[in-house]
């Protein structure tokens, strides 16, 4: 089973149309256009750990230093380096923007796995460095 029918089995079609919608502005935020800003940023995954074994439902932990994540009600707007969100892809389909550093990620079927997190402008798109995480494990 898929992330994205996972989350829409546990959270209805709803979630849906927000990963359907994700998409595409993933779609929108994987290359970085000229004249972008920079950001100081850097971004780790905790948890989980590299080769983990975990559960279906996953607790991903995030740091980020040198900026902070911003309330969904300042999404877009003017941007600024230090300020943003995260967006989050399972086997590289994206399933979240995150404004948070602690979330789960429900309902991950058995295998092999990769989460990446890359934290993003507030009009979601990256920064000219890219800032980007990336972890696989295994659930079981």
């Amino acid at each position: 089973m898929t992330a994205r029918r996972a989350l829409e089995r546990r959270f209805g079609p709803l979630i849906g149309v927000l990963v359907l919608g994700l998409g595409l502005v993933g779609g929108a935020c994987s290359g970085s256009s000229p004249g972008r800003p920079e950001t100081p940023a850097t971004l780790q995954i905790l948890a989980p750990a590299p080769n983990a074994v975990t559960g279906t439902d996953v607790d991903l932990r995030l740091r980020l230093r040198h900026a902070q994540v911003v309330p969904a009600s300042q999404v877009g707007g003017k941007i600024r380096p230090d300020r943003g969100h995260i967006h989050v892809s399972v086997d590289g389909q994206v399933i979240a923007m995150y404004y948070g550093v602690v979330q789960k990620i429900p309902g991950l079927s058995p295998g092999q796995h990769t989460i990446q997190a890359e934290f993003v402008a507030s009009d979601h798109a990256p920064f000219s460095n890219r800032v980007v995480a990336a972890v696989t494990f295994e659930v079981r």
